[in-house]
């Protein structure tokens, strides 16, 4: 019977990204608090591997809630559908559903995505690339804000410009290689987020480029080791900790009946923070 394990769990595709794991902590916190203990299950960004857990945890029944940033294609909602025909509740973090209603914390990522590029628009960069996440609600949201940006700053809109860089350190790696062999022009990449970042870096590097006076370029989530890389890079702070908090909050209404109808939404506080990756030391 759920409920008698006072067990919730963690859904996540990726410790890695700083901000996710930031989030397990603040819940973990909150949760501990309110006496529940937090059972992290790590999909490695598949999204196989995340129905999975989710269908053990729904037929075991020993959760008495989950918080779930899926790996889902967005337009994927068949899993979360039986969770909510079968009264599992749980609260999506980071990422949304089509066709779910369900409560959400996260961030506005199209602000994330144009105000990553209107930094960079800020430092001169006039022909700048993105480097796309995975299929997910929140990577096409960031994109959505990096074309936005473009557009207000009366700059062009490059299909040559937009490459598939992932959610990792060897695909954003690859995908610079791709773009730097074709788009020299270039001086400036959003990239989805900070370990993407860090594998165009590198390759932009061994490309013979000198970061920030060739290439500028910033991240999102903030890496604990963004600031000491070969080139600390600029990013966004997303504050994960604090949405982790929120989000155990709101499952906490849930369990005890007191949550709002329709389902709330969240949203998360964010600062780009300007490193040499952007020319701050610039005159």
């Amino acid at each position: 019977m759920p409920g008698a394990a006072h067990l919730i769990a963690f859904v996540t595709p990726d410790l890695a990204e700083s901000h996710l794991a930031l989030a397990a902590q603040g819940a973990a916190r909150v949760l501990r608090e309110a006496g529940y203990t937090l059972l992290v299950a790590h999909t490695e960004s598949d999204p196989a591997a995340e129905a999975q857990a989710l269908e053990l945890l729904l037929a075991c029944r020993q959760a008495d809630g989950l918080i779930v940033a899926s790996c889902q294609p967005h337009d994927h909602d068949e899993i979360f559908q039986r969770l909510q025909r079968h009264s599992l509740p749980f609260v999506l973090l980071e990422r949304r559903i089509s066709g779910v209603e369900a409560n959400f914390v996260g961030w506005d990522d199209q602000a994330i995505g144009a105000a990553a590029t209107e930094h960079l628009i800020a430092r001169g960069c006039r022909h700048i690339a993105h480097l796309c996440g995975p299929a997910t609600s929140n990577a096409d949201a960031r994109f959505r804000g990096y074309t936005e940006a473009l557009v207000r700053a009366s700059l062009k809109v490059c299909p040559a410009y937009v490459a598939p860089g992932g959610a990792g350190t060897d695909s954003g790696y690859q995908a610079t290689r791709q773009l730097l062999a074709v788009n020299l022009r270039l001086d400036g990449i959003v990239c989805y987020n900070d370990a993407v970042a860090v594998g165009a870096i590198k390759a932009t590097l061994e490309a013979g480029l000198e970061i920030p006076y060739d290439l500028e370029l910033i991240g999102a989530g903030n890496l604990p080791y963004g600031d000491i890389l070969k080139v600390p890079l600029s990013t966004v702070e997303m504050h994960g900790e604090q949405a982790g908090e929120q989000a155990a909050r709101l499952l906490l209404e849930v369990l005890r009946g007191a949550s709002p109808k329709p389902p709330q939404t969240v949203l998360t506080p964010f600062e780009v923070i300007p490193r040499e990756s952007s020319r701050i030391t610039a005159v």
